[in-house]
């Protein structure tokens, strides 16, 4: 039983430190597990190539072309055309008739993301290429590699 009124502050202090030091741990312990989650199934365009994985571009794309030149087997690239399309081939995975990463261009990238942010990242590098120009200014926007997180 506390009875005097220091001892009562002291006991309310002590209440709040443990409270703040027992959110801390849980906090931490949660943002580690989240973390790990979230990092990519694959780091960089090698890993693809040497695991034989199936990659996406978008049909008509000069992307192709240079997937063709970093090395990728022809047999191994597939074609989509809408984002809900690569969506469902992210989905199936590269063993069962999907992708493993997906090609493209930043814009069309980032326009994915905003549709299924919580299931995909862009991981880098970014290649340097020629894509849009636009009157009076010339902008290049390379294209991005997309995978399932």
């Amino acid at each position: 039983m506390v009875v005097s009124n220091l001892a009562r502050i002291v006991v309310t202090i002590w209440c709040f430190v443990v409270l703040i030091l027992t959110q801390s741990y849980t906090a931490s312990l949660s943002s580690l597990l989240t973390v790990q989650q979230l990092q990519p199934t694959v780091t960089n365009f090698d890993e693809l190539i040497k695991k034989g994985e199936f990659v996406g571009y978008q049909q008509n794309s000069f992307v192709l072309g240079i997937l063709k030149n970093l090395g990728f087997d022809d047999s191994r690239l597939m074609a989509y055309n809408t984002p809900e399309e690569c969506d469902e081939l992210f989905s199936r995975g590269s063993g069962n008739g999907g992708i493993a990463a997906a090609f493209d261009e930043v814009p069309y990238m980032k326009f994915f993301l905003s549709m299924y942010c919580s299931k995909y990242t862009i991981i880098e590098p970014t290649f340097k290429t020629g894509g849009f120009g636009f009157v009076r200014s010339l902008l290049f926007l390379p294209p991005a590699l997309l995978v399932s997180v």
